[in-house]
């Protein structure tokens, strides 16, 4: 997502992530920064940059899990993310700009130590759409109205689109409202999966009543992870469907895959839907097989084991205009035939 920090604005990229709440960006001085194409972005050229000091009664450096007070009372941030990606730095508020907007004292990350698996990127951070007290969405509440929308497209060179506040109200035929879950101080947004289909096979997923829901949606992870037995039936069921041979995926990750070749001669693929507690949605085959590296093609559904937690990623998500309001709690899914003409 283009968008710019500081007076005079000084445009920069991130990823939008909607499984995490701090937005932040590559700060000079860098200790430790990872290669990106735009130049870094210097707190000292921007008039309305203030660093977060502890003592500070209009900046609670206790926002967010993420914060804490530094020996020389600066308000820090330390974030760690699933794949280990981490960013260290200052808290600080500066002005924001989206688009033709632009928002005062909005709280941001100012990262001088940074390692990220997305460094081969143009993005120089995370824009944090999560909902916890450090989110953007979060800060900006009043002025979004708590509403945004994203549509990716699952083309990497072509456009996808996001939006806030009215811009982003997602109605009309074949839109799909699922209830969310939120959870005070989590940055998740939780819904029910009721099951997971292929063709005519349905593979119920566990939901205890005590939970908030047993599915996170979200754009910053780039695998829908599912339960292993689920996933077990699921890839049961793609290989019935699907006339060629598996090959392995040298990464050792992804669970299924083929040649590219063979993905790429018109393979009519099984439909896939999502159940959920509300709704169902039919993930886009466009976004079912990814080329992971060059001949190879996988499913870009995985079994969690560790994590334990199921989640939507980025690529069950393309051909679709998702939409967050979180006045009402809820998700719309809207299908797309091109993310990139809104």
């Amino acid at each position: 997502m283009e968008y710019a920090i500081g007076t005079p604005p000084f445009e920069t990229y991130g990823l939008i992530d909607t499984g995490s709440d701090v937005t932040w960006t590559q700060c000079e001085p860098c200790i430790h920064c990872f290669p990106q194409s735009l130049p870094i972005f210097d707190p000292k050229h921007s008039k309305s940059y203030k660093t977060a000091m502890c003592n500070d009664s209009s900046i609670n450096c206790s926002l967010d899990y993420v914060f804490y007070c530094s020996n020389d009372n600066v308000c820090r941030y330390d974030v760690i993310y699933n794949d280990y990606s981490r960013t260290l730095g200052d808290v600080a508020t500066d002005t924001l700009t989206i688009g033709d907007a632009s928002f005062k004292n909005v709280l941001l990350g100012c990262g001088h130590q940074n390692k990220a698996k997305f460094s081969n990127t143009t993005a120089s951070g995370i824009v944090g759409l999560g909902y916890s007290n450090a989110s953007i969405i979060k800060q900006l509440r009043e002025q979004i109205g708590g509403k945004f929308a994203h549509c990716f497209s699952p083309q990497s060179d072509s456009k996808s689109y996001i939006s806030f506040g009215t811009d982003a109200i997602v109605t009309g035929p074949d839109t799909v409202i699922i209830p969310l879950t939120i959870t005070t101080g989590d940055p998740f947004y939780w819904l029910v999966l009721d099951s997971m289909s292929v063709g005519n096979k349905n593979f119920p997923l566990e939901v205890r009543p005590e939970d908030a829901g047993n599915i996170i949606i979200d754009s910053g992870t780039t695998v829908t992870f599912l339960p292993p037995n689920v996933f077990d039936g699921m890839k049961s069921e793609f290989m019935k469907h699907i006339d060629h041979t598996p090959i392995d995926d040298p990464q050792g990750f992804f669970q299924l895959c083929y040649s590219a070749t063979a993905m790429k001669s018109g393979i009519k693929l099984p439909k896939v839907v999502a159940h959920f507690s509300g709704g169902d949605v039919e993930l886009s085959p466009r976004g079912l097989f990814e080329e992971v590296e060059e001949g190879v093609s996988c499913l870009t559904i995985v079994p969690y084991y560790s994590m334990g937690t199921s989640i939507l990623g980025s690529p069950s998500q393309v051909d679709y205009l998702v939409g967050f309001d979180l006045e009402i709690n809820a998700v719309s899914f809207k299908p797309a035939a091109d993310c990139s003409k809104f």
